[in-house]
């Protein structure tokens, strides 16, 4: 069984911060961990939202308009004026209320004629902090229907720290030492998204969302913050896997590693280059021309197309792989040692 904690929006002005969200609107504002943009620094980011006030101010503006509807639309979310914004976070002091609401003024929290409202920062960081707190009670059975793709043992699910893992019993899974023996998914996923699914529903929707975040790290843009994302390449030089077998080395079944990586929020994805090209266009074509649907496969068909419809061989100068996919109407990807595509060739 797997237990999602209940974790109201009210209680959100006390736990913001162990939520591990803030630096990912810091970076909203513009600033990356390693370059000082216009606006806030990460270190002054983190001071403004360490204390309980401000984070109740936040909390009090989201709870009053999270049911507009259009307000990224026409930007006409309602306003809550000084006096009642200080009634609702329970604060007597006028001054030292002003002090408290000034520190989150404009990076946080907006100014406008009829009085105070959430700024987009402001807004995504509510959401965020009510997204991975959840606030219902969850328990769904471990055991989930699929087969392991690699042995054809039972697999399992745990819940743990906002991480849905799914894993053999069976086997040593397929990342090798990068992970837990036996795993063959290890992801993030929000606690609100167990609400009402089966494990298998669950692992169904992981996989969705890993392939999305896949694409669009594929095209160079971080999911999370929208910056600009780095890909590296790495190989197994012993690489000695058979069909029936883990290469010795490594302990996976594939040559090639494809690193995705945000600089800003550290967002990464470490994947074999085989799931990498299938956040391409011509690879998700390809697969929907076979009946496999890239944006939303099963455990088993990223399993089966990864191992049986394509191959991979390492060039060394330049430094590169060449993925090779399908038999008929076969395709050849050259991607270079950032995971840029080179030439494609049909």
């Amino acid at each position: 069984m797997w237990e999602a904690r209940a974790f109201t929006p009210e209680r959100m002005s006390y736990q913001l911060i162990s939520c591990g969200v803030v630096a990912f609107y810091m970076i909203e504002r513009g600033q990356s961990s390693n370059t000082e943009q216009a606006g806030m620094s990460p270190a002054e980011a983190f001071a403004i939202l360490g204390d309980r006030t401000r984070l109740s101010i936040i909390r009090v503006l989201w709870m009053a308009d999270r049911f507009h509807t259009y307000e990224d639309i026409d930007n006409s979310a309602s306003t809550m004026s000084f006096s009642e914004l200080r009634t609702r976070v329970d604060v007597s002091d006028n001054g030292r209320f002003n002090y408290h609401l000034s520190k989150l003024v404009p990076q946080f929290v907006r100014k406008m004629d009829g009085g105070y409202r959430l700024s987009g920062a402001g807004k995504r960081l509510a959401r965020t902090v009510a997204t991975v707190a959840g606030e219902h009670d969850v328990e769904i059975a471990g055991e989930v229907e699929t087969e392991c793709p690699v042995c054809g043992g039972a697999v399992t699910a745990t819940y743990e720290d906002q991480w849905l893992r799914v894993a053999c019993t069976e086997c040593a899974g397929v990342f090798g030492d990068a992970a837990p023996e036996g795993t063959l998914l290890n992801a993030p996923f929000p606690a609100p998204g167990l609400v009402g699914r089966t494990p298998d529903e669950a692992l169904a929707t992981e996989l969705y969302r890993c392939m999305l975040d896949l694409t669009s790290m594929m095209q160079g843009v971080c999911p999370g913050c929208a910056s600009a994302v780095t890909g590296s390449l790495s190989v197994c030089d012993g690489h000695d896997a058979a069909s029936d077998r883990m290469c010795r080395d490594c302990g996976t079944p594939f040559v090639a590693w494809g690193e995705l990586r945000c600089d800003t929020c550290r967002f990464v994805k470490r994947l074999p280059v085989e799931l990498c090209v299938m956040g391409l266009a011509p690879v998700i074509g390809i697969l929907y021309a076979q009946g496999i649907n890239a944006l939303a496969p099963s455990l088993n068909d990223l399993f089966e197309f990864t191992r049986t419809r394509m191959t991979t061989a390492v060039t060394e100068d330049p430094f590169g792989v060449l993925v090779h996919i399908g038999a008929e109407d076969r395709m050849t990807l050259t991607l270079d040692e950032h995971l840029t595509v080179v030439d494609t060739a049909q």
